[in-house]
């Protein structure tokens, strides 16, 4: 009795969305892309009539979820590795912008009256050569702007300066190499 009763639960398991998942995946992975129908060929399940539709939720869900894609009706996985890596960049940038807009707004909540300085967002600067001319033309709501100048110029945007700021203010020293030296761009007397 007992017998009968686990066999039947491991076909159950054979006919489960994680069952077809992971044997999707392997297939897609051993084969280095396949089609829908070779899958479909390849997958054994007792209930063919609901194979088909399981198969085609599992390849959607992996989709989204950016695992697989599809080209010319043929699906492959997408190299995870990178997309991980990506992930994580976009995930330490949004940990950078957290902590840096808790710093500006500690920051601004310092200043008791207006006469003292607050640090007011989104702001930008301009770097180049001292004798650079630089020109700058905006419409009048003050939404769009054109810079020309003499000498080649580097936009620094406010996050990295905000970074800078916050990382001098609490002493931490961190070698990156896409960090700004914010003293060079405003000379000690700013901090």
């Amino acid at each position: 009795m007992k017998g009968e009763h686990s066999e039947n639960i491991s076909e159950n398991k054979k006919e489960g969305l994680k069952y077809i998942a992971s044997a999707v995946y392997k297939l897609i992975k051993e084969e280095n892309g396949c089609t829908y129908s070779y899958i479909c060929d390849n997958i054994p399940l007792p209930n063919r009539r609901t194979l088909h539709r399981r198969i085609y939720d599992v390849l959607n869900v992996m989709k989204a979820v950016n695992l697989i894609d599809s080209k010319n009706k043929k699906y492959f996985l997408i190299n995870s590795q990178e997309s991980i890596n990506r992930k994580r960049e976009e995930l330490n940038k949004l940990q950078d912008m957290k902590t840096v807009f808790e710093f500006i707004v500690k920051k601004n909540s310092k200043v008791k009256n207006d006469n003292e300085d607050k640090l007011f967002l989104p702001f930008m600067i301009i770097k180049t050569e001292p004798k650079a001319a630089i020109t700058c033309d905006t419409n009048e709501e003050r939404s769009f702007f054109t810079f020309k100048s003499s000498e080649k110029i580097e936009l620094v945007e406010d996050l990295d300066v905000l970074k800078e700021l916050y990382l001098n203010e609490n002493k931490i020293q961190i070698k990156k190499k896409n960090t700004i030296d914010a003293e060079s761009l405003f000379g000690p007397y700013f901090f």
